[in-house]
């Protein structure tokens, strides 16, 4: 696989489509600062899916779309399109060729294709998986790349090594289940917290189910005895309403006769009426019919006049037509004429075409005689010519090589001056370098003495520096622990709060009456709220106080009866349950007498009166002394049972645990649920809760502050650090500058003394080679001489030649121009031929088009006496049809008027009518009127059948239909209104009844059995996530360990290469953790003792970095790859080597190469070269080197 092809258009710079075309091997893409030629790559990694605009060189994704120029409009869309060679089916789709797209609009729009088929991001990263290309790989290598090797930063270096090693999706899956862990703790937390609240709920809730199933059982019976007693009452008066039905039968039957009587009247008034219509009608008919034969006389008189008119304009045609005729006949003889005139004109012109072309063939034959004799003449002197440039370059030749001999001559002696003059000079050198070497050893054991004492001192502060940081540590650990506890405790205040705010815990009646209270402000301020809002109590008490309270918890205090009776009824309308109310103005306080108080109070483990444990509003007194008044707390339930026994279980006892003694000695107790809050509890938890928030927060504040310090202080000494280090740095590369230099002086030294000695070789030498010079320099002067006598002879010779010539060239030119003239006769006579033929044609042509035209007139003449003939036609019985309408109006105008009359006399009749109808109508009305008398004494009895069913609709929703299945045999009213009221004394002793608890306590024992079981899922979610986390850092650990060797082993192997010898390698710091230890990259290059990179020079450290790049590309090799001008800091010699090595890679990986470097271009297969030619607009050219280097050579 390969990339064949990138499309742009819209693209940052590239405001025009552009198409680059690759071929395997190396491209380059090359051109000056800021034509665009990064542009290029920031296309591929933007089509490939990169999100961050920033990654792209621009604030918003917006900028990538071209934004015009001074001379250019915005464009409205970016475009990308990448198209890859998949011959070998690398990417597992049946497609030769495979092109991804990307467009994306200013409206921020973003669209992806794979082969022009719409498709996500998301499945163009899962097409190439695996393969090494994308976004995220290193398939696109930058100068960034370069600069996170060299950063100081380790995280920077190290996210190099964990994307090479291919972990980096663990690392994020791994973040990801880290993330959900956390949430599921705070799943469980909440949870916990919600199942203990419901587990308190349970046990009241059991009571009151039970309760009100008692109350329905009574209930049941209650509106079954009512129902049967209503139902009785409405039948009595369905009697009655049924006998005044019988008296409204006969009235409404004699109405019925008088009505018939109307009616039959009427349909006699109204056939008259349709008798009359329908006379109306038909004289509107004729009248009609007289206007249209009116209207129809008119129009066939026009159209008489219009035909006449038409045959006037026919007649004025022909005449016309005869005069066209007669002058097209003179226009055809003219042209006869003109034709056998120009017949007789063209028989002269070809007799004359050919007596000229004769003497042009005769004048050709001639020329072509002389020229043959002229070629052949001119050959012998061009043989001549060519034998004197023959001896001319000779003379040339052998003139070049006695000057050459002779400058030869010259160059030696000059240089054996050169080489005497720096022997001398080369002895005064040796004797300065031996005084330097000598001063330069002295710089060197300096240096070193300093080097030692910085040393020691960085080390010194190197120890403070980690003793800080441990400190640190230690805090962050405290200030770790304290975050998680105040995390904590927000999270269960947030779940109290939640749970306040949402009023769980309570009824669903109550529910409904406080939220609609709180959101509507409905009842008029009247509602103060449920008991456990309104009231507080000490932690010690609360479990005394609950149990005693119980259900009354959730009581509703008002401000009186009337706001109680509002919402009951605000119950009864929604259809949601039952509640009990509280009125202050109502409830009196019930408290045990002053002299058993005091009595009491010197019993063993007597606590107090329950009513003085509990703090509220002085509104509120009354109602907690008469739940309350009566209730004795005690210790435990051996004080509470002998203080029972004593009293005669006169009261209510309740210990701390929560046993309660009743009033005539049956006691309640047992196990509780184990709780955190209740609807008691829940505000003080709160209140308690964000005290603890607060304290935490002020602790974890004041340890970011000392941290904060320390840190600063720590900022601080690592600057200090910082700059010994420097120093100490510094110092060492001044020794190691030192060393060099003592060492380039003493090898100056040697060099000087064997460069002396090659001088005094080359002395001698160049003397032998004078000698030999002088002689070969006589022997090309003679060569010379000989050449120059032999052109001279030559030339003589081909003048005389060319006087000869001169002779037959003039004849030759004669004969040309008499063939001229000749041509140009041809050609004139040739063109009066073709002209008189031209316009014999187009008068033959004009001739039969006027013999045409003659025989149309003719023919549209013969045409227009027909159209008369059928005018005079049409005319003659347009009148006869007139004549035929004059005669039926007369018929019509008679049958209107005996229609008129007949209309008069039944006009009259109806009139008539009227009368009787009337009359008809008063014996109705009486009628009528005794009807409503009836009509007033059945609605009173309709109205007391409607009571009674109202009644029963109000008490028990039912009408006299659905009441049916509740009726029971009466057998006397008397026993069953008994029976009724005893069954509502039984009801008024069980006392409030909340109806809605059955349905509730089934509801919440539910959800206490799913959210028990969600909490098993959660815990076994924890559990799964807290294995997959150590799986993953297992598996990244293994990865990373194994992939590091090889880049390390390729590092190495890379460097050696590139540097022509050395070594480096790639450190862990801390082997014992792989997956958070810094990394430290170390080389040696030739020459040099090992140390870090960051010591070496910047270029040293640029190949460096390069080395390290192409060791992750020879691990994982990509089929593509685009370096974007990583080389830009190398030297020269380095650039051929790293252009060299790319070769190397050649045969698995496709290279696009951005530069401006020489060398990397000398390796390209093939340029392209991006340029500015207009401003803001870049544009490209491409060229083949190996398509040049043929052009050059062929």
């Amino acid at each position: 696989m390969f990339l064949k092809c990138i499309e742009i258009q819209g693209f940052k710079s590239f405001a025009d489509k552009i198409n680059l075309h690759f071929e395997k091997g190396i491209t380059s893409v090359v051109g000056p600062n800021g034509s665009g030629k990064s542009n290029i790559s920031d296309a591929v990694r933007w089509v490939l899916g990169e999100q961050s605009a920033k990654s792209l060189r621009g604030n918003r994704m917006e900028d990538v779309i071209f934004a015009g120029t001074q001379h250019r409009k915005p464009v409205g869309f970016a475009y990308v399109s990448l198209t890859l060679d998949n011959s070998d089916r690398a990417i597992p789709l049946d497609y030769s060729d495979i092109t991804i797209s990307r467009r994306v609009y200013r409206s921020g729009e973003s669209e992806y294709y794979i082969n022009k088929t719409l498709c996500r991001m998301r499945d163009i990263h899962e097409l190439f998986m695996n393969t090494g290309i994308g976004k995220e790989g290193y398939s696109i290598i930058g100068q960034g790349r370069i600069d996170e090797i060299l950063s100081t930063r380790s995280e920077d270096r190290r996210a190099i090594f964990e994307e090479a090693a291919g972990i980096m999706k663990y690392k994020a899956r791994k973040k990801e289940a880290l993330h959900k862990l956390e949430n599921t703790k705070q799943n469980l937390l909440r949870i916990d917290d919600i199942i203990i609240e419901l587990e308190s709920q349970l046990e009241p809730l059991k009571d009151q189910a039970e309760k009100a199933r008692k109350y329905l059982a009574l209930s049941g019976e209650l509106k079954e005895l009512e129902v049967s007693l209503y139902i009785d009452s409405i039948e009595k008066n369905q009697a009655k309403i049924k006998d005044m039905e019988d008296l409204f039968t006969k009235i409404r039957q004699d109405i019925q006769n008088e009505n018939d009587r109307i009616e039959k009247k009427k349909q006699e008034n109204r056939e008259r009426a349709e008798r009359l219509e329908k006379l109306k009608n038909d004289l509107e008919v004729i009248r009609n019919e007289l206007f249209e034969i009116d209207r129809e006389t008119g129009r066939y008189e026009n159209r008489i006049q219009i035909n006449v008119e038409k045959i006037k304009s026919l007649e004025s045609g022909n005449i016309a037509a005869d005069q066209d005729i007669e002058g097209t006949k003179s226009r055809i003889e003219a042209i006869n004429r003109d034709i056998e005139k120009r017949n007789k004109r063209l028989e002269n012109l070809e007799r004359e075409h050919e007596n000229y072309s004769n003497l042009l063939a005769q004048a050709e034959k001639k020329l072509g005689e002389i020229i043959a004799r002229l070629n052949e003449k001119e050959r012998e002197i061009e043989l001549m010519k060519q034998e004197v440039m023959d001896k001319l370059d000779d003379l040339s030749e052998s003139r070049t090589r006695l000057n050459s001999l002779k400058n030869e001559k010259k160059a030696l002696k000059e240089r054996q001056r050169k080489v005497s003059d720096e022997i001398r000079k080369i002895m005064l050198e040796r004797d300065q370098e031996t005084l330097r070497l000598e001063e330069a050893m002295n710089d060197l054991r300096k240096a070193k003495g300093l080097l030692s004492k910085q040393k020691e001192d960085l080390n010194e502060k190197e120890q403070i520096f980690e003793q800080g940081k441990t400190e640190i540590e230690h805090i962050r650990e405290e200030q770790n622990k304290l975050l998680q506890e105040l995390q904590s405790a927000k999270s269960r205040r947030k779940v109290l709060t939640d749970m306040e705010n949402s009023l769980e815990g309570y009824q669903h009646s109550v529910r409904a009456i406080l939220k609609a209270c709180s959101e509507n402000g409905d009842f008029g301020g009247g509602v103060y709220g449920a008991l456990a809002q309104l009231i507080s109590v000490k932690e010690h008490y609360e479990t005394a106080i609950e149990v005693s309270l119980g259900t009354a918890l959730q009581n509703i205090v008002v401000r009186d009866e009337l706001t109680a009776k509002a919402l009951i009824e605000f119950l009864k309308a929604k259809n949601i349950g039952r509640a009990t109310f509280l009125p202050v103005s109502a409830v009196k306080p019930r408290i045990l007498d002053q002299n058993i108080i005091n009595q009491l109070k010197q019993e063993k483990g007597f606590l107090g009166l329950a009513s003085d444990m509990i703090q509220c509003r002085k509104t509120f007194r009354d109602i907690i002394l008469n739940l309350l008044g009566r209730t004795v707390v005690v210790n435990d339930i051996d004080d509470g049972i002998a203080i029972s026994r004593k009293y005669g279980y006169s009261f209510r006892v309740v210990t701390l645990d929560g046993e309660i003694l009743n009033p005539g000695g049956s006691i309640t107790g047992g196990s509780r649920p184990s709780k955190t809050s209740s609807l008691l509890s829940r505000s003080r938890l709160i209140r308690e809760l964000e005290k603890r928030v607060e304290a935490l927060s002020r602790r974890s504040k004041q340890l970011e502050a000392d941290c904060a310090e320390k840190a600063s202080q720590l900022v601080e000494m690592e600057e200090n650090i910082s700059r010994l280090r420097k120093n100490y740095q510094d110092q060492e590369l001044i020794v190691l500058k030192q060393e060099q230099f003592v060492s380039s002086i003493k090898e100056s030294i040697g060099n000087m003394a064997a460069r002396q000695d090659m001088l005094k070789v080359e002395y001698n030498e160049l003397e032998k080679n004078i000698k030999s010079l002088e002689e070969d320099i006589k022997e090309e002067e003679k060569r010379l001489s000989s050449i120059e006598e032999s052109i001279e002879l030559l030339r003589k010779t081909i003048e005389e030649n060319q006087l000869k010539n001169k002779e037959e060239q003039a004849s030759r030119d004669a004969v040309h121009m008499d063939i001229n003239d000749y041509k140009v006769s041809v050609n004139s006579i040739i063109e009066s031929i073709n002209y008189t033929k031209e316009t014999i044609e187009r008068l033959d042509e004009e001739k039969k088009l006027l013999a045409e035209n003659i025989q149309k007139r003719l023919e549209a003449q013969v045409k227009n006496n027909e159209r008369i003939e059928a005018l005079k036609s049409e005319i003659v019985g347009i009148k006869q049809k007139i004549q035929g309408y004059q005669e039926m109006k007369t018929g019509k105008s008679l049958k209107f008027e005996a229609l008129q009359d007949e209309v008069a006399v039944l006009e009259e009749d109806v009139s008539q009518m009227v009368d009787t109808l009337s009359s008809h109508n008063e014996t109705i009305r009486a009628l009528q009127e005794e009807f409503g008398k009836l009509e007033v004494r059945q609605t009173k009895f309709q109205t007391e059948l409607e009571a009674i069913q109202n009644r029963l609709w109000d008490e028990y929703e039912l009408t006299y239909q659905t009441a049916g299945e509740y009726r029971k045999e009466i057998q006397s009213v008397r026993k069953t209104q008994e029976r009724i009221n005893e069954l509502k004394a039984a009801i008024r002793e069980l006392g409030p009844v909340n109806v809605s608890a059955i349905d509730d306590y089934s509801k919440t024992m539910e959800r206490y059995r799913f959210l028990t079981a969600q909490k098993d899922d959660l815990i076994k979610s924890e559990e799964n996530l807290n294995r997959v986390i150590q799986e993953m850092t297992s598996i990244m650990k293994k990865q990373f360990v194994e992939e590091f060797q090889k880049i390390n082993y390729n590092f190495n192997v890379v460097f050696r290469e590139l540097f022509d010898g050395g070594r480096a390698e790639v450190v862990l710091e801390n082997p014992d953790d792989v997956l958070e230890s810094e990394i430290e990259i170390i080389a040696q290059p030739p020459g040099k003792k090992l140390q870090n990179m960051l010591l070496l020079s910047g270029g040293e450290r640029a190949l460096t970095a390069i080395a390290l790049l192409f060791a992750i590309l020879k691990m994982r090799p990509v089929p593509f790859c685009i370096l974007d001008e990583i080389e830009s800091a190398l030297d020269d010699a380095n650039v051929y080597k790293f252009a060299e090595y790319i070769r190397k890679f050649t045969d698995n990986t496709q290279f696009i190469v951005i530069t401006h470097r020489k060398g990397t271009m000398e390796y390209s297969d093939a340029l392209y070269g991006v340029t500015m030619q207009e401003y803001g607009v870049s544009s490209v050219v491409s060229l083949k080197l190996d398509d040049m280097k043929k052009a050059v050579t062929g």
